[in-house]
């Protein structure tokens, strides 16, 4: 390259070609700036040009087409694609790289020149216009130095792309050709003041917060100054922040005497309720920390999570409490291996507790010790306890609550699950900051309606929950034409894909809406990127991720560890005042997730890898692209696809297991199982359901389950989940086991469903949840009978199998005039 002016190295866009001898290698695609478009042809109408390093002045032309081979792998992430080489003299060569990192510049150079004596033939390279960047090297500079020019289209490219691009080559050159040593996967890509920017300037967000005390201490101090202020608002009484207080005072003593103190821990197995606020605050003002156990989980699974925390009691009440696993005296959670857990029933023990004084505990927990321990699927097929502190919780918290002014006055509907860290904001960070927790009616807890009855009646000013929740309710009142909220001002989305339509929607039924997207994960203390929709962007495929919180920051990073340039995708890393102490007595998987990291001006920061595939924007807006892992999200809750994959192995039936997400009909994704059985055996999928059913919560339990006689296999022996087959219709039954709706409101009823489910048809005899409904789907499904028929149909009606005609016939039944005399 360096003898002739006119060679380029060009990167071609993926088009249709005839069938060749051998496939070629995938062409390079570079991370575009807007989408391709199928079958356009790009046409490159701008250029720009970048002098090189004094290093490429003497540098052979196979060196500087290495180096611009190292450079494409590193910004697609590719290992294998195909370059052309044009030179002077001669027809365009194919070349086909293999990077794999661990090659040095001067490695690849010499392999470069190898291929470039090998031509492909003429109907194996694409036309000239069918490139999307063409790399003329070199030129020379006004002061001697070689130059390079990059033609591209601008309909795929912005030229601030382009010149990064070409920063990041003579960088990369530089680097390669002063380190000869060094593997081409560790050669720097940005320059010196790029990479101050992004690491440093990016992640400036040093602020004052309170977080130098304990949640407990910040409500101790709001039920101080306002005793008699409202901190709940239940269906049946109203609490004060006196009343609260010494309940929970009065738990925290007992717990003392049962030798609770700092990083103790104890369960609290209740719903969404003012009981469940008075336990959490009892275990932190004990110096503990809280352990929530989710009373619809399978009793196994809280077998596991109570032993696998070493809890020293269990809180609950008559009720919830009927879903522990309880040894055989019936007084203590176990699993039959060893000694139980004690458990303090609140109603039931009630005099006890009445007997313990109702003031402030002394002592206690330090802002360094922990707060709480949240379970998360596990790859191993046992739930992750991730141990979080006060000090992180306490600053996320108050973070959010000094930048919206949320504080007196202020009213949250409580909506998530205790087993969501999206709840510890809800009963905590409300209370916290002196507002008022609104609570549902439990019969109600998951009717949108009911929601919205809420909002209007009490005033709630603050949203808190999954994106599908506040979607539901927005859904609810478009439909029924409700009036608008007025009082509510902030909505906070966390824990899932935010649909782009969601913020007008919103605003639409709630004119005063500040409409916040909100990013991280558990293991960063709730939330640790924020973005506050102003006005939605046409162009937009999702909610932009945005930029870190208070104290909080933020890496992306390739494989080696080396940060990324904008726009290039890579793995997110959170780091700051958030992340959690550890993965409770998992070390190695601790060790796994969370080290310590140097790179630049940034020293000894200690990281947590995400998992999540992102990318910066020109100005340090992050977007998140997906998943690096087998890791998946469905509505709003964090699933690892091993943990469900373990579980079905442990059958005695089933050899191998895999399990995918699949999209459905409805726009939602949906779990699908690939199993394969033991030699000699037959699996039977009722008996392997209920044995998922037994260990899984509801929502990790696949909807669709196939045998295979073997899972498909990669050419080094992995599972190869690309050539797993399609699932077949996502819901509905086949037809040998249709039964059609026999009435009017059969036939209504089914179509919703089907509707709901995006599926073709739904039968009379068939349950919501069998035919793959999920909790969600349940209450859209439940607002659009209440819509079409005029009547309040409780959801808990889809529950415990009740089938289309048993539904038709409980709605008839309520739309029937009393009979004379009744």
């Amino acid at each position: 390259m360096t003898s002739a002016p006119s060679s380029s190295v060009t990167t071609p866009v993926p088009a249709p070609s005839p069938a060749p001898v051998r496939a070629p290698a995938p062409p390079a695609l570079l991370p575009a700036d807007r989408p391709r478009m199928s079958g356009a042809t790009p046409e490159r109408t701008a250029s720009t040009r970048v002098r090189l390093g004094p290093s490429a002045r003497t540098a052979p032309e196979e060196v500087l087409l290495a180096g611009f081979t190292a450079l494409v792998q590193r910004w697609s992430g590719q290992s294998a694609f195909g370059l052309v080489v044009r030179t002077p003299g001669a027809g365009p060569v194919r070349l086909e790289r293999t990077v794999t990192g661990t090659e040095t510049l001067t490695v690849l150079a010499a392999a470069e020149s190898v291929d470039t004596d090998r031509r492909d033939s003429a109907e194996r390279t694409p036309g000239q216009d069918e490139f999307e960047l063409v790399l003329h090297a070199p030129g020379t500079a006004d002061d001697g130095l070689p130059s390079a020019e990059l033609r591209y289209a601008p309909e795929l490219f912005d030229r601030e792309t382009v010149l990064r691009f070409l920063a990041s080559y003579v960088t990369l050159l530089e680097d390669g050709l002063s380190d000869p040593d060094r593997p081409v996967a560790r050669l720097r890509l940005l320059p010196d003041e790029e990479l101050r920017r992004m690491l440093v300037d990016w992640n400036d967000t040093a602020t004052e917060l309170p977080h130098e005390v304990c949640l407990h201490t910040a409500f101790e101090e709001r039920a101080a100054g306002a005793p008699d202020a409202l901190a709940l608002i239940g269906p049946e009484r109203t609490w004060t922040y006196r009343e609260v207080n010494e309940a929970a005072n009065r738990l925290a003593h007992h717990l003392r005497k049962l030798g609770v103190g700092p990083d103790g821990r104890v369960g609290i197995c209740l719903n969404r309720s003012a009981e469940l606020l008075v336990a959490v605050l009892g275990v932190l003002k004990a110096g503990g920390a809280y352990v929530p156990l989710d009373p619809d989980y399978p009793r196994q699974r809280l077998a596991t999570m109570v032993a696998g925390t070493a809890c020293a009691v269990v809180v609950s009440r008559s009720g919830p409490a009927d879903s522990l696993p309880s040894t055989d005296d019936g007084e203590s959670v176990g699993d039959g291996d060893g000694p139980g857990t004690p458990v303090l029933l609140l109603d039931r023990d009630e005099a006890i507790l009445a007997a313990y004084p109702a003031h402030n505990p002394e002592g206690g927990a330090t802002p360094d010790d922990l707060a709480y321990i949240i379970h998360t699927s596990g790859s191993t097929g046992a739930p992750k306890p991730i141990a979080l502190r006060h000090r992180g919780v306490m600053n996320n918290v108050a973070d959010l609550n000094a930048r919206f002014g949320v504080g007196p006055g202020d009213r949250v509907l409580a909506l998530s699950s205790p087993s969501f860290d999206m709840s510890v904001y809800e009963f905590l960070g409300l209370t916290t900051a002196g507002g008022t927790v609104v609570l549902t009616e439990p019969e109600r807890a998951k009717d949108p309606e009911h929601w919205a009855e809420l909002l209007a009646a009490h005033r709630v000013t603050v949203w808190n929950s999954a994106p599908a929740l506040l979607d539901m309710v927005v859904e609810h009142l478009e439909s029924t034409g409700a009036a608008a909220l007025p009082d509510l001002r902030l909505a906070l989305l966390g824990g899932d894909w935010i649909p782009v339509s969601l913020p007008d929607r919103s605003r639409a039924a709630a004119p005063s809406l500040r409409f916040v997207a909100l990013g991280g994960a558990t293991e960063a203390s709730i939330h640790s990127t924020i973005y506050e929709v102003v006005k939605t962007d046409a162009r937009w495929t999702s909610i932009p991720y945005g930029r870190p919180m208070a104290n909080q920051r933020t890496y992306i990073l390739d494989e080696e560890l080396q940060p990324v340039p904008p726009g290039v995708p890579g793995e997110l890393h959170l780091a700051g005042i958030g992340l959690a102490r550890e993965y409770l007595g998992r070390p190695e998987q601790t060790a796994e997730r969370f080290f310590t990291w140097s790179h630049g001006e940034v020293s000894d920061e200690r990281l947590y890898r995400t998992g999540d595939v992102a990318r910066f924007g020109p100005d340090g807006l992050i977007e998140l692209l997906g998943r690096a892992d087998f890791q998946v999200k469905l509505r709003g809750l964090r699933i690892e696809l091993g943990e469900i994959e373990a579980v079905f192995r442990a059958h005695d039936s089933v050899r191998e297991a895999v399990v995918t997400a699949h999209p459905d009909g409805a726009g939602d994704r949906r779990l699908v199982a690939y199993l394969v059985p033991e030699a000699g055996r037959t699996v039977d999928l009722a008996d392997v359901g209920e044995h998922a059913a037994r260990s899984l919560p509801g929502f990790m339990v696949p909807s669709t389950v196939l045998v295979l006689a073997e899972l498909p296999l990669t050419p080094n022996g992995k599972v190869d989940r690309k050539a797993l087959p399609e699932p077949p219709e996502p819901l509905g039954e086949p037809p040998a086991h249709y039964s059609p709706p026999a009435t009017e409101t059969e036939r209504t009823v089914a179509e919703i469903f089907a509707a709901v489910l995006g599926t073709a048809r739904i039968g009379a005899d068939s349950g919501f949840f069998a035919v793959g409904g999920n909790s969600l789907q349940a209450m859209r499904a439940v607002t659009r009978l209440n819509k079409h028929f005029g009547i309040r149909v409780n959801v808990r009606l889809l529950y415990g199998g009740t089938t289309v005609s048993g539904i038709a016939a409980v709605i008839d039944e309520r739309l029937s005039p009393p009979s004379n005399g009744a």
